[in-house]
């Protein structure tokens, strides 16, 4: 059943998510404000699930976008950040008993390193139906680059996933959420057709292709707000929307390790 063009699209964005014997952030680099851990995990898939959301692929999405594919009544895209060992222990399995699938931006140069996926999980992964995306070579944050190592970055991610892999690689989700629309641009013209940012909201026919929006799932984990977001709830969406403008300003005074310390120290 084909869905009305006035539908707005809710995309997840996830990080690490650890089993409940281990700590969060089992990867060195991996940020404990977000990651969740498995039983969290879990409860809010049980919860879309009984609510008739139905998942749909970075890719499919874009061909909705395009008038080439139909969604059901309660579409969702599930993304994946960084490329965490957990991904492919933990949230695959997970989201195959619950026959959904997800969009996993990896980090090139972090895979294989301890507390990330390897290649040939990736693989498995890709043939258990999960699409795979960049999420840049180095991690290192966009905006602050040269033209030059902008390109890089995004090229030669793109080069290294489809050459280990065998597939496509059709989007980029942007480190820590810096974009711009010279970027956007860049991404376009190296092959890209869809990148997914920070910027909270839920996604429209006619919402950029390379600048669509997410839902951050964070600590303390709260399902019910984050289905209410999905839902389209107006005021829980402009709350966090607010919150999300009082962060940008935060950054741009403080600069990004600056927002970082004081996020750490604010932390309980």
């Amino acid at each position: 059943m084909s869905v009305p063009l006035r539908l707005r699209v809710p995309a997840l964005t996830f990080h690490d998510v650890h089993p409940e014997s281990l700590p969060p952030a089992a990867a060195a680099s991996a940020d404990p404000f977000y990651s969740i851990n498995e039983q969290g995990m879990e409860d809010l898939l049980t919860r879309l699930r009984k609510l008739g959301y139905r998942t749909v692929s970075s890719h499919h999405f874009r061909g909705w976008q395009r008038n080439e594919q139909t969604l059901s009544e309660r579409p969702v895209v599930l993304t994946f950040d960084d490329g965490y060992a957990s991904h492919f222990d933990v949230v695959t399995p997970m989201l195959l008993r619950h026959r959904f699938t997800g969009t996993f931006f990896v980090t090139t140069d972090f895979i294989g390193r301890p507390g990330y996926v390897t290649w040939e999980q990736l693989r498995k992964m890709v043939f258990l139906g999960m699409e795979i995306g960049s999420h840049g070579k180095t991690h290192r944050l966009l905006t602050q680059l040269s033209p030059e190592d902008q390109t890089l970055e995004l090229a030669e991610s793109k080069r290294i996933i489809e050459s280990e892999l065998g597939v496509p690689v059709r989007a980029i989700a942007a480190p820590g959420g810096f974009w711009s629309r010279s970027l956007a641009g860049t991404a376009q013209r190296l092959g890209y057709e869809a990148a997914w940012v920070s910027d909270i909201g839920l996604n429209k026919p006619n919402t950029f292709a390379f600048a669509l929006k997410r839902l951050p799932v964070h600590q303390p984990l709260n399902s019910d707000r984050l289905l209410a977001m999905a839902e389209g709830r107006r005021r829980i969406l402009w709350t966090a929307i607010a919150r999300q403008g009082v962060i940008s300003v935060l950054k741009a005074c403080l600069g990004v390790a600056g927002y970082e310390k004081i996020k750490r120290l604010a932390r309980p």
